[in-house]
């Protein structure tokens, strides 16, 4: 089978790469792309392909504006990180979708549904009339966002989702800690807001107080009674959580790319 990867975030984009490797060997991966214009050309260039596995959002737009300039007759199998985002167009156009972040047996099920339906008189969903459905699809969760607000006083100002360390919740406020070791008090009410706009594959709650960046854990090791011991860091500032051994699998799922 040859199939290509239409995915923005370059991390999705390798752990979606090995996983299909793993999964199917004898796949052959054609070629990747990451905005709207490289799929138009790629997709021009290459009209032989069974597959293709092709995000939502992409850096110049949405996946929908190919299908409005190309004609796709290539089965889909559309991955998203918005929690029910036009899955109900999908599914009236009989096309597969897998919810951010893919697990592997998420996407074995997938591939095997694609298998299964993949004959030669096999029918091509109408992605003319997906688009349609989706114009008139009102997302029912947050978006995924790339800097919050910070009130100092009477100032306001923004943090870069990159420059945040990890989030904390105390008693009274979410406080976003800086890569720096900075603290600042953002306008989150709890960590269930926070967890429903950062993206999934950088950050991941710790504990029911902790919600942390990939780049800020500095170390992992075995505790007591199956549960984990993650060391995060912010500037000089060091704090050591305990990861329950019921979030352990999840945990190590996330950190090794799979979740």
């Amino acid at each position: 089978m040859r199939y290509a990867i239409v995915e923005n975030e370059e991390l999705a984009l390798l752990n979606m790469r090995r996983s299909v490797e793993e999964l199917r060997p004898d796949y052959l991966l054609v070629f990747t792309a990451e905005s709207v214009e490289d799929t138009i050309t790629q997709l021009q260039a290459h009209t032989q392909l069974d597959l293709i596995f092709m995000d939502i959002e992409l850096t110049d737009g949405n996946c929908f504006q190919i299908f409005q300039q190309v004609k796709v007759s290539t089965p889909i199998i559309f991955t998203t990180a918005y929690d029910d985002y036009a899955i109900q167009a999908f599914k009236v156009n009989s096309i597969d979708y897998l919810l951010k972040p893919i697990s592997d047996r998420e996407l074995q099920r997938a591939i095997e549904k694609f298998e299964m339906l993949h004959t030669p008189a096999a029918v091509v969903p109408d992605y003319a009339r997906l688009v349609d459905c989706f114009r008139n699809i009102t997302p029912t969760s947050h978006p995924l966002r790339d800097r919050i607000l910070i009130k100092v006083g009477d100032n306001y100002s923004n943090v870069g989702m990159n420059d945040i360390a990890y989030f904390l919740r105390d008693d009274k406020y979410v406080t976003a800690v800086l890569t720096n070791g900075k603290r600042r008090i953002t306008d989150f009410q709890n960590l269930n807001e926070v967890e429903q706009c950062v993206d999934p594959y950088r950050f991941f709650q710790l504990s029911r107080n902790i919600i942390t960046n990939i780049t800020a854990i500095s170390k992992v090791s075995k505790w007591f009674k199956g549960r984990l011991n993650v060391t995060i860091s912010a500037g000089d500032d060091h704090e050591t959580v305990v990861v329950s051994a019921a979030r352990k699998d999840d945990f190590l799922d996330w950190y090794g790319g799979k979740r």
